[in-house]
């Protein structure tokens, strides 16, 4: 099961224009999102013989010349990620952690009968949508060329690969934004955000209850997602029946 949520992750991934193979994986680039990790990384596959020297070393050369001011890392097996811990922490990374849950069905709880979720594909409702993004992006101390670059990654790439976005509205305003990505037996959830005015209304089981109800009308049988592994939130997914199947690690450097 966490071998699927590591499919969604590297298949995002591999919508970037550049890609440089190493001995230890994939480095993508994408000069056009200089700021935003996901879009300029380095997918670690397998072991690299020379620990984390080779690897910063690669990415070094992968992005010399380019405005990036970063060195993110997303290792493959957690594992191999946390037996590193050590060495990147040393070199001056902070590591990364999320939490993969999954579920069949349809959550168990109270939901919102005055939310209405709506497809975001065109119109009002794509500025709405971008909009909640860019507050709780806000909220979360993010630039506003940081929430730029943000915007236009995910736009570009949930084209590609099929992410179908809703906006949440609560008494015809909008309330809050999720994103399904059907894709065989497993769909894929993001984009979980409540505009900051409307939480504690229970805006996000609504919405997560409405997604894994249209990820069931794509014929998905498990839903999948990631959380903050010390975070909130997953407190939330648990609640609603998302059970933890592994961790997602990687390291940064800003």
């Amino acid at each position: 099961m966490l071998q699927a949520v590591v499919d969604f992750l590297h298949l995002w991934r591999e919508q970037a224009p550049s890609k440089v193979p190493t001995t230890w994986g994939t480095i993508y680039r994408d000069e056009r999102f200089p700021l935003i990790h996901e879009a300029n990384l380095g997918w670690v596959s397998t072991r690299s013989e020379d620990g984390p020297k080779k690897i910063i070393e690669d990415l070094g050369e992968a992005f010399r010349g380019m405005a990036i001011p970063h060195q993110a890392l997303l290792f493959e097996d957690a594992e191999k990620a946390f037996a590193l811990q050590e060495e990147f922490v040393r070199l001056g990374f902070r590591p990364t952690a999320e939490l993969a849950l999954a579920k069949v069905g349809l959550p168990d709880c109270i939901v919102n009968p005055d939310l209405e979720l709506r497809p975001a594909a065109a119109g009002t409702a794509v500025d709405d949508f971008r909009a909640i993004t860019a507050a709780t992006d806000v909220a979360l101390g993010h630039s506003r060329d940081v929430i730029e670059q943000l915007w236009g990654v995910w736009r570009e790439r949930s084209k590609h690969v099929g992410m179908q976005p809703y906006v949440a509205y609560l008494d015809g305003t909008a309330a809050g934004t999720v994103s399904v990505w059907p894709r065989g037996i497993f769909a894929w959830i993001d984009n979980v955000a409540t505009h900051p005015d409307f939480r504690m209304r229970g805006v996000g089981r609504t919405m997560l209850f409405e997604a894994c109800k249209r990820a069931i009308e794509a014929r998905c049988e498990w839903t999948l997602l990631i959380s903050d592994l010390f975070d909130t939130p997953k407190e939330m997914y648990k609640t609603l029946g998302f059970e933890a199947i592994g961790e997602v690690r990687g390291f940064l450097r800003e």
